[in-house]
This record gives structure tokens, sequence and C-alpha cells, in this order.
């Protein structure tokens, strides 16, 4: 996931987790969703709880990266259907950075290589979702380009 400080990655990750351990969720879907470590399974269902019920946002990803790993995996439904599954388990790794890194110079040689460790694995990703701060293309509306959205400046439509 590719985004500047404050388009939401944190926010669609803990989303993401919190909703599939819904009840609704776990009752109705084909497969579960497991936090291959536990700990940071139990800061997003945290999260998501304080977005879900007192409109909190989660806090800050401010100094670190944060690769969130999870199994999903398919629910048993008898010998033939275990047999028709496309898969039994699959693994997915949500890489949660801080958004300034997009954005500020690093603090430190340290801060420096972490910032390129992080990036080499996201560029390593079977898939990417890049994030758009819609507000921000609204307010810079003709600057496009200085902001990496293509040579083309035109008109901006937010919905």
């Amino acid at each position: 996931m590719f985004g500047e400080s404050g388009s939401g990655k944190t926010v669609l990750v803990s989303s993401f987790y919190g909703a599939a351990q819904e009840s609704s969720f776990l009752k109705e879907s084909p497969f579960n969703v497991v936090a291959d470590d536990i700990g940071l399974g139990n800061r997003l269902q945290k999260s998501y709880v304080g977005m879900r019920d007192r409109a909190i946002p989660p806090e800050t990803t401010r100094f670190s990266a944060t690769p969130y790993s999870f199994s999903v995996k398919m629910k048993n439904g008898g010998n033939e259907a275990a047999q028709k599954r496309p898969f039994d388990v699959l693994r997915l790794v949500w890489h949660d950075y801080p958004g300034e890194w997009f954005e500020e110079d690093p603090g430190s040689a340290e801060e420096a290589a972490r910032r390129v460790d992080t990036f080499r694995s996201l560029m390593m990703s079977d898939a990417a979702i890049l994030l758009v701060d819609g507000q921000k293309l609204l307010d810079n509306a003709g600057e496009e380009e200085r902001h990496g959205a293509g040579a083309e400046p035109g008109p901006v439509t937010v919905r």
C-alpha cells in the first residue's frame, strides 16, 4: 500500500482485519483471516473497535514500518468441499509505514536504511494499492504535475 501521511493506510489495514473478525463476517464468509502475530492482530482489532464504536482513528504510524502478516484460511466443509477448494491457505503481508517518508528527509542513517528496506519490500510485492488524497487534488487543482499526478494538468472531480 502506497500513500502519504493521513491517506488511510493504517485505517484500511485495521478495517480489513477488524471487519474480518466480526461475528457476521465469520458466520457468512467461506474463509477466516488470522493474524500470524497475535499481538499485532490485537492492536489492529483494538484500532478497529475504536473507529467503529467511538470514531477514534488509529494511532499514527510515526517512526517505523510494520509488516502485518495474515493467513487467509478456507473453512472446512467436508472431504468433497475440501477437494474443490482453490487453496488451503493464502498468506497476505500488509506493509504499513509512516506516510511522512514520502514528504520528509530521514532523521538518521538508521531511518534512511529502514526506509530503503521497507520500500524494497513494497516493490517486491505481488500487488499494490495506491491511495490518493482527493481533497489534496482538489486543493491543488492545476498543479497536478508538481505532485506526480501526470504531465497534463486537468480538471479534478471529487465525488
